[in-house]
């Protein structure tokens, strides 16, 4: 360790400072570097506690058009349970206005093949919660991990001619912000294991932690970028409360109503 002699110390003051100005810079200095020392990614990392809507721009080259653009959207919930954070997926989303994702006119419903993007309204709905349906609902439990947070749940086949299928779902914590990971995996003793990999890599946080952005990812093949934005809390998620059965009847219904049939 260097010895500073008082005067080589007097020296190191700039002109109108006083000796005590030293220990106070070197203390600044000590803190600066503990900061840059720090774990990468420590303070890029944004709470996500609450309710998320995910929208995907993409395209995939294995499709017959592999340049034609694609969306998708979805809700994310995380929720703190004891020490774990589970993590909910809704890959149905119901906005109250419809304008621009999904296309009827061949009769049925599918989505436009451009990238959406809410327009005023619908980032209202955003902001004010989103309606899902519960039907393909996911949800798994995840544990801190050294770098974030991971599900631990691996399905065994029960024997060789059975084909076994796990789901394995993290969040590395990385200096640009989280990596959302999700993992599919099936196969059986017989045969070797099929797996399919999402990516949503954040490279963008925006002030205040309420959208993240970053590339899209999925088995190496559908290559895109992602949008997560807040919105509002789980008590504002409902589900529509009718099953696939019962709008199919409404629909009859009204069919009917409108020949002028009596269906009541």
């Amino acid at each position: 360790m260097e010895i500073v002699s008082r005067s080589r110390a007097h020296d190191l003051n700039p002109p109108g400072f006083a000796r005590g100005s030293v220990l106070a810079g070197s203390a600044i200095t000590l803190v600066l570097a503990m900061w840059l020392l720090a774990p990468a990614g420590f303070a890029a990392q944004p709470d996500l506690i609450g309710s998320w809507h995910v929208l995907v721009h993409y395209k995939d080259e294995n499709a017959e058009h592999p340049d034609r653009e694609r969306w998708d959207d979805r809700v994310w919930v995380f929720e703190k349970s004891g020490s774990r954070l589970r993590w909910t997926e809704y890959p149905i989303v119901v906005f109250d206005e419809q304008t621009g994702r999904f296309d009827s006119s061949l009769g049925r419903s599918s989505r436009v093949l451009e990238f959406w993007e809410p327009n005023e309204a619908q980032l209202a709905d955003i902001q004010d919660g989103l309606a899902v349906n519960e039907r393909g609902m996911k949800s798994k439990s995840l544990r801190k991990s050294d770098d974030g947070w991971a599900s631990f749940s691996k399905a065994t086949a029960a024997s060789a001619s059975v084909i076994g299928y796990t789901e394995y779902w993290s969040i590395e914590n990385a200096p640009d912000g989280p990596i959302f990971k999700r993992e599919d995996v099936l196969g059986s003793e017989r045969s070797e294991d099929l797996d399919g990999v999402t990516l949503y890599t954040t490279q963008t946080v925006e002030p205040g932690g309420t959208v993240l952005r970053g590339q899209f990812e999925r088995d190496g093949t559908r290559h895109g970028t992602f949008r997560m934005m807040r919105s509002a809390g789980t008590e504002g998620l409902k589900t529509d409360g009718k099953t696939p059965n019962e709008k199919a009847n409404d629909r009859g219904r009204k069919a009917l109503e409108a020949l002028g049939y009596d269906v009541d």
